[in-house]
């Protein structure tokens, strides 16, 4: 509640408080309000309530060393060592920004951006979505709360300042990698804990393909999936769910929130003219939704069509999404993004994906275009019946 109400103060500006040691910005509402998700899905712990102050605390900080605290105590109280020294690396890679610039205050500190940095920031994200179990071969648990985690870090770097074609390629390669393999792994999984861990690591891994779009559009695609992914987690599909439900929280339904999600990743690397990397985004949401579609089933449990519910009408409300929530995360992020690439409203017919140029790239359907498919569909079987009884 404190993240949805945070939304009304920053619409306009980042909300800047104590002479900017804290800023409320659109970055720290998404984590504000998509953590909170995550944790209703655990049982409380103070080791949970303690990562998610923790992470606030880094996503509301205007100071480098505030950051890297906040970010390295998140990870710290995880019982994995890997998430631990994704800390250690993410902490690492702010303060060597921080040392090589001029000022430690995170928005004039770009003149001390550089690769070292940014490649320790990088394999920090690899670690926190799983990279090492994917390498190994292993199937262990998976922390949302983690890759969220990493997605802020990369994301709280437009902060910063732009980044350079070499480090969005890299981003493009982990992210790829670290999807498809997921994905293969989710569809062949045999046990449906087991293909879950890997359907929300290939979420995280489509929102590192966003994130080194470096455009309005990427920004944009990241938050949907973060709350594709937490409207997920919120339901516990593994756990049992209704044949429905079920479907509704694949993505493989048009208007659901995970099909805007991944349409969103697609029509990111559509805008910024990148056919081949949008065919290696709908290869690994295709793959993705059949291995949801595989686990359905189960004894039904309740959460799991709340989720689905929510999911739908999140999905129906994107253009509303993303004018509110989401278009304040790519606007305080701006001074770091290229323009090669926007996702705007488009009434409530749906989304459109506008290139450089501002011209359409790709398009997504809303309420509106849905209802008329549906009435076009209802008409055609009407006909047809009617054709039947002449």
């Amino acid at each position: 509640m404190i993240g949805v109400g945070g939304y009304w103060l920053i619409q306009h500006r980042p909300l800047s408080i104590a002479q900017g040691i804290i800023v409320v910005d659109g970055l720290s509402c998404l984590v504000l309000f998509s953590a909170g998700l995550l944790v209703l899905t655990i049982p409380v712990q103070w080791r949970q309530v303690w990562q998610l102050l923790a992470l606030i605390g880094a996503m509301t900080s205007g100071h480098i060393v505030g950051l890297a605290g906040g970010l390295l105590a998140t990870t710290a109280l995880s019982r994995r060592w890997e998430y631990r020294l994704a800390g250690m690396a993410f902490a690492g890679g702010y303060l060597g920004i921080g040392v090589n610039a001029a000022s430690w205050w995170i928005a004039l500190s770009g003149d001390g951006l550089n690769s070292v940095s940014f490649v320790s920031l990088l394999v920090g994200a690899a670690l926190a979505v799983g990279v090492l179990d994917g390498a190994m071969k292993r199937v262990s648990s998976f922390e949302p709360l983690m890759a969220l985690t990493a997605l802020a870090a990369l994301l709280r770097l437009y902060s910063v300042g732009p980044w350079n074609l070499g480090w969005q390629f890299a981003t493009f390669v982990v992210g790829g990698a670290v999807s498809l393999h997921a994905a293969w792994q989710a569809v062949t999984a045999q046990h449906a804990q087991d293909t879950e861990v890997w359907l929300q690591r290939g979420i995280s891994g489509l929102a590192l393909i966003a994130t080194g779009c470096a455009t309005p559009a990427g920004v944009v695609a990241v938050g949907m999936l973060v709350l594709h992914l937490s409207v997920r987690q919120l339901g516990q599909p593994a756990l049992g769910i209704a044949p429905w439900a079920g479907w509704l929280l694949t993505g493989a339904v048009p208007g659901s929130l995970g099909f805007m999600a991944f349409w969103s990743v697609s029509a990111a690397a559509m805008a910024a003219g990148i056919a081949v990397l949008a065919m290696v985004v709908w290869a690994t949401a295709l793959c993705l939704m059949l291995a949801a579609g595989r686990q359905i089933g189960g004894v039904r449990q309740r959460r799991g069509a709340m989720a689905a519910i929510i999911n739908l009408a999140a999905g129906l409300a994107t253009p509303i999404l993303v004018r509110w929530m989401l278009r304040p995360l790519s606007d305080h992020l701006q001074g770091g993004l290229t323009p090669y690439g926007a996702i705007e409203p488009w009434g409530w017919a749906g989304l459109l994906a506008l290139d450089a140029g501002s011209r359409p790239a790709a398009t997504a359907p809303g309420l509106v275009l849905l209802m008329m498919l549906g009435l076009i569909g209802a008409l055609a079987w009407v006909i047809s019946r009617w054709r039947e009884g002449v």
